[in-house]
């Protein structure tokens, strides 16, 4: 236990500008990660426009230091870089509060959301030993699982409020739709939100059986194995002969 102890604590005493450029700092992405949450419950009565832009913007520096933390390669700082300048552009261009503007902006923050798991799951197949920071990019991958969802429901509601939460509650805020992921992706149910139409009720259905499964299986694996050696993938391969 204590060898393994040292794996969540091997960046202790480090400042704070050597963790940001070090690679593999995923205790810090996950706080901006808990940031970008932060800024998404903040009221925008009255101000629709400014934190549309606000929320893409922090998504977008969130996104830029998950390429840096995961070693990216060059071409994919050049791609995401086009794709958070599209994701800006079309949050000052439409009108926040429109169904289109709703629509863009909701289309904006799941491509930043999964080109971010795109790449936490790439580094992450790549460590060869399970370490905290293997734990810690998981639950990275488990925060923007619930933010990918909230932004498909943000999507759903654009194209068809009523098909969100039905025509009395229709698509709701912002605030309150990644409140729905989150309660649905950890299965709490406290069922002052429902899904009304179809299609909402079968993504609910995969988000939740996404956040069961991810924690029982993903998480509870590499918490009892932090420290251990990765299986290689030719690992069971039979050594040639040498006769």
């Amino acid at each position: 236990m204590a060898e393994e102890s040292t794996f969540f604590g091997a960046r202790k005493g480090w400042a704070l500008r050597k963790r940001f450029w070090a690679l593999d700092s995923y205790g810090l992405l996950l706080l901006m990660i808990m940031v970008s949450l932060v800024v998404a419950s903040i009221p925008s009565a009255g101000r629709e426009n400014v934190m549309a832009v606000l929320r893409t913007l922090v998504l977008a520096g969130t996104f830029l230091f998950t390429l840096h933390t995961s070693g990216a390669k060059r071409w994919m700082y050049w791609v995401s870089i086009a794709l958070i300048a599209m994701s800006v552009s079309a949050s000052v261009i439409f009108e926040a509060g429109t169904r289109t503007g709703d629509a863009v902006d909701s289309v904006a923050a799941l491509l930043l959301v999964l080109g971010g798991l795109f790449l936490i799951m790439r580094r992450f197949a790549a460590h060869p030993v399970v370490t905290g920071q293997s734990v810690l990019a998981a639950l990275c991958i488990y925060l923007l699982f619930g933010l990918a969802y909230a932004s498909i429901y943000g999507f759903i509601g654009a194209l068809d409020p009523a098909g969100l939460f039905g025509p009395t509650n229709g698509a709701q805020t912002n605030v309150v739709r990644i409140y729905y992921s989150f309660i649905t992706l950890c299965t709490v149910g406290y069922g002052d939100f429902v899904p009304y139409a179809n299609v909402t009720r079968m993504v609910a259905v995969t988000e939740a059986l996404v956040g069961q499964v991810y924690l029982v299986t993903i998480v509870a694996l590499l918490v009892s194995h932090v420290g251990h050696e990765r299986p290689r993938r030719n690992a069971s391969r039979p050594a040639p002969d040498q006769s």
